[in-house]
């Protein structure tokens, strides 16, 4: 016996434009005998109430979405996507065959034509329900108390998989007692656990109703609603409590249940009630869940094969009564791809099918023997996919096997050509609604089909560009030699893309970029496909990036680029005659502090204020520009300051003693009141020998010179510092050659230990020492090299050569057994350093655990998260960490529970007077006594005396280095001075 073919939906394509006031306008044709709601009517005046809820849900998440409406007696399977100005793109697959009470009523004729009458007496009821009550689902569940499982034999309404679940005694003996139980929100209730398809399936409300069997429950009917609902009046449960005593006298519920699977003559008929009722992914469900459960098959599937694809997407699939997460399988070397190869429609091994395909694992762990499969093809012969069901014996009854699965072929490959046109469709759909234009073109190139977005690009109605030469579109005729590129790129590649001007209706050319591909069947191309995006936009953005690149975001200020190119077209026409001008660089003091210890959240908030006071100061300066150039840097560019040098020169000081008492009053942040001072560099321009971003240079000279006379004071560039700056750049140029010709060199200081004077290891130094030239010392040339990245370069040359001597130390068993190198800011900083370590500790591994990089606290803070991220992995590596100049910098205990520190150094600060300075005293002590609870290991730096060692001695102090016992050495004199130490 074969399944009855539900009748083919004839499905039509639509598409409108749905208002902020849920107003529906047609974009495309409609079809014949689709009735739409009135102009001035609603889209939700036509809906239930459950489907206007979905609705409006859908819109005010302004997300894309999937949802189902009945319209006017239609279902529509809609796709909705926002678009501008608050409206919507609705696309609708509408089927003209799926009004639902008559779908209803044509499946329950069907089922009455086969002779049975068990779903018609429930479906009466039903009925019955929903018009009364209007659930949104109903079910009616069975309960089997030797298996504990309520197992649903019906359900109407909303899509549901039936399937049983655990039968938890305290919930039916509750509900036996009560004679009902009813929930206003079913998500979290305890009663409700074993239902785990209430959330999925989103139900708000559930009323439940015991159908009364003596001499316990015999089963129990559910009313879901997946929307909240007002409670029940006495009247309406009167009338669900006389259904239940109906249904509780049904023989569906009475009737013994017949062990094991049912006989095969009656696989048909316990199939086809179910399967008229469903359709689409649930039809699927119910179908892999039956077979299951009727033929005692271990596993049941159905999926679709891709065209181009040797694979199986699986749609629905029940492994042992229960339905599986939907997946795909590769074809090869199992019994389905041998099913759609033959010319059979069914393909079955009766026995030890698992031996027959051992690489087929799902066949082999499962313990497979029997097998069972459908091919289902397209209407060219070509495969769409397989139906199988896979037992755990042999196959008893093949030829009943066979006849079922040749029954149901007719009724699955619909339902599977149903699901790829679908999907097709929703493809076509969703493409349509993107807001980048798309259309079709034959291979004449005339449009055949058009979006609403493409149309708005051009000017026109889809329907007037239908039928249209693509030429009619171009703002310029495309040559010859165009025509043939493109041409062959499609040959070759199959797409092209390239950027053209469109001609839109009001004769305005429009920039575009253009994608071409093609479609083509076994007789050549029959269509192309072009996404045309609008890129007028991409160039006014461009426009407005670069007015973005003169803006400084934080504070609304112009920034570095602008005033740079600001001072050369200020200092050209100053240059050409005008009155003379200043450049001021004002440098706020301490800002790293703030920034360290407040937060950048005050420190940005402090910015913002100091920009809004240099504002409202340069209102009333002629022609002042004003710029944030750098994190705390702002320059005041002042043009006409008078003709001459000394004119010019006085009102620059008199506006720098304004901005001083600008900066007088405390600035109020969070609660906080902050004193703050600027710094100011003062450069006049113009000069005859400057260039104009040399006015820059000098201001920022002037302003560190004022910085170290006196913070809040200000400073006119002189010569000598130029004499300065020349003399900064010549060590720098130098000291960059004295890397490449091997000048510079590491010396050694040993660490002892201060209870028995034992080497415990050594601190490498840089030295740099010209050749036929006094050394140069390192406090000149460090800094210069921290002003740029050359200290980078010189750290890693330093961390290579010490490593080399700590490895050859070690395999020689000679010198220090731990080595230090001091690590500067910026090369700690740099984005491949903690890589670079890595690649250092992979060339030298008898360094690890043995190496120490000696950080100060200001680098750690300069950025906590980042250093604590850093230090972390260097821990990782193997490195030790110490924290260099400990108590000096910007000392907080909280950091170091948060850091893997090893070692505290004491700078010599506290040291020099140790011997002298009750003060310094405790302070050591009381870092000692920090140390010990830490377990971080101390060296005490820069010990000279006698009596300095003794107090620390005294102290606990473990180890320390200094000229007391060692100055740094070249590596052959540390090596006698160790000798000389056995």
């Amino acid at each position: 016996m074969s399944l009855p073919a539900l009748p083919q939906a004839q499905h039509t394509l639509c598409f409108f434009r749905l208002d902020p006031q849920f107003h529906l306008y047609p974009l495309t044709a409609l079809p014949a005998g689709l009735t739409m709601p009135n102009a001035e009517q609603s889209l939700l005046e036509r809906l239930n109430e459950h489907d206007r809820q979905r609705l409006e849900q859908a819109c005010h998440a302004r997300q894309a979405t999937q949802l189902g409406l009945t319209v006017n007696g239609r279902r529509w399977q809609c796709h909705l996507a926002p678009v501008e100005h608050d409206n919507w793109l609705l696309s609708a697959d509408v089927s003209q065959n799926e009004h639902l009470d008559e779908l209803g009523l044509l499946e329950w004729r069907l089922h009455r034509a086969l002779g049975t009458e068990r779903d018609a007496r429930l479906a009466e009821l039903a009925d019955l329900l929903f018009s009364r009550l209007r659930p949104d689902r109903i079910i009616i569940w069975r309960h089997y108390e030797a298996d504990e499982l309520l197992r649903p034999i019906y359900s109407q309404g909303l899509p549901f998989a039936l399937r049983p679940v655990r039968a938890d005694r305290r919930y039916l003996r509750t509900l036996h007692q009560r004679g009902g139980l009813s929930y206003s929100h079913c998500a979290g209730q305890p009663l409700l656990a074993a239902f785990d398809y209430l959330s999925a399936d989103s139900i708000h409300h559930r009323l439940d109703v015991p159908l009364p069997f003596t001499p316990g429950t015999a089963g129990l009917l559910s009313l879901e609603y997946a929307r909240p609902h007002p409670a029940m009046s006495a009247s309406d449960m009167q009338f669900v409590a006389a259904l239940a005593t109906h249904l509780a006298r049904a023989p569906e519920l009475t009737a013994t249940l017949p062990a094991g699977p049912v006989p095969d003559g009656e696989l048909m008929t316990r199939l086809t009630p179910l399967l008229c009722r469903h359709t689409g992914q649930d039809f699927f469900n119910q179908l892999m869940l039956q077979l299951v459960g009727l033929t005692g098959a271990h596993t049941a599937l159905v999926g679709l094969k891709p065209r181009q694809a040797d694979t199986i997407r699986v749609l629905a699939c029940s492994r042992q009564g229960q339905l599986c997460p939907p997946f795909s399988y590769h074809l090869a070397h199992t019994p389905c791809a041998m099913t759609l190869e033959t010319g059979e429609p069914v393909r079955l091994f009766t026995t030890d099918v698992a031996t027959q395909f051992p690489d087929d694992k799902r066949l082999t762990e499962a313990h497979i023997q029997g097998y069972a499969g459908l091919a289902l093809r397209h209407e060219d012969g070509s495969p769409l996919g397989t139906l199988a069901l896979l037992f755990d014996r042999p196959l008893t009854q093949p030829a009943s096997l066979q006849a079922l699965l040749q029954g149901l072929e007719p009724r699955v490959g619909a339902e599977l050509r149903q699901r790829r046109m679908q999907e097709g469709l929703m493809v076509t759909a969703t493409a349509f609604e993107a807001r980048e234009g798309i259309f079709i073109a034959d291979s004449q190139m005339r449009i055949q089909q058009a979006n609403q977005a493409f149309a708005r690009l051009c000017g026109l109605t889809t329907a007037e560009l239908t039928d249209m030469s693509l030429l009619a579109l171009r703002a310029d005729m495309p040559g010859v030699y165009e025509v043939d590129n493109i041409i062959q790129a499609l040959e070759r590649t199959g797409w092209w893309q390239g950027e053209q001007q469109l001609l839109r209706t009001d004769g305005q050319p429009l920039p575009v970029n253009v994608r071409v591909s093609k479609i083509r069947d076994g007789l050549g191309i029959t269509h192309y496909v072009y996404h045309v995006e609008d890129i007028s936009e991409q160039q006014a953005n461009r426009h407005r990036i670069e007015k973005m690149a003169y803006g400084d975001e934080l504070t609304g200020l112009h920034n570095r680029r602008f005033m740079v190119e600001h001072i050369r077209d200020i200092v050209t026409l100053a240059g050409q005659g005008a009155s003379r001008g200043a450049l001021l660089l004002l440098d706020l003091d301490d800002f790293k502090n703030i920034n360290n210890s407040l937060g950048y959240a005050v420190g940005d908030a402090l910015l913002v204020q100091v920009a809004e006071r240099l504002t409202r100061f340069c209102v009333g300066l002629d022609g002042v520009s004003l710029a944030r150039i750098a994190s705390d840097e702002f320059v005041l560019l002042c043009p006409n300051l008078g003709h001459g040098y000394t004119t010019a020169k006085t009102r620059a000081e008199q506006i720098a003693k304004g901005l001083r008492e600008l900066f007088a009053l405390p600035f109020e942040i969070s609660g906080l009141r902050l004193h703050v001072s600027a710094s100011a560099g003062i450069s006049l321009f113009p000069l005859s020998d400057a260039g104009h971003e040399e006015y820059l240079r000098q201001a920022d000279t002037a302003s560190h010179m004022a910085k170290r006379i006196a913070p809040g004071s200000h400073v006119f560039f002189n010569r000598e510092m130029a004499e300065e700056i020349q003399e900064r750049l010549q060590l720098s140029n130098a000291l960059q050659q004295a890397l490449r010709n091997e000048e510079l060199e590491l010396h050694f200081q040993p660490q002892l230990s201060l209870e028995q004077d034992r080497v415990l290891g050594a601190e490498a130094l840089l030295r740099w020492q010209p050749p036929g030239q006094a050394p140069i010392p390192p406090g000149l040339f460090i800094p210069v090299a921290e002003e740029t990245s050359l200290i980078c370069e010189i750290g890693d040359w330093v961390l290579q050569r010490a490593c080399a001597r700590l490895q050859h130390w070690r395999e020689h068993n000679s010198g220090p057994v731990r080595l230090s190198v001091n690590i500067s800011a910026r090369h700690f900083h740099s984005p491949d350093f903690v890589s670079r370590m890595e690649t250092l500790l992979q060339r030298f591994p008898g360094c690890r655990h043995r190496l120490i990089l000696e950080v100060t606290e200001g680098v750690i803070l300069e950025n906590l998260d980042e250093s604590r991220q850093r230090m972390a992995r260097l821990k990782e590596l193997g490195c030790l960490l110490s924290i260099d100049d400990f108590g000096t910098g910007y000392s907080s205990f909280a950091y170091l529970r948060e850091l893997p520190v090893d070692e505290l150094k004491l700078d010599r600060a506290f040291i020099r007077h140790i011997d002298t300075h009750p003060r310094d005293r405790a302070i050591i002590a009381c870092i000692l006594q920090l140390a010990r609870q830490l377990q971080l290991a101390v060296v005490a730096e820069g010990v000279e005396t006698e009596p300095q060692r003794s107090q620390l001695r005294l102290l606990g102090c473990p180890a320390y280095q200094g000229f007391l016992r060692a100055r740094p050495m070249p590596e052959d004199a540390l090596m006698n001075w160790l000798s000389g130490q056995a």
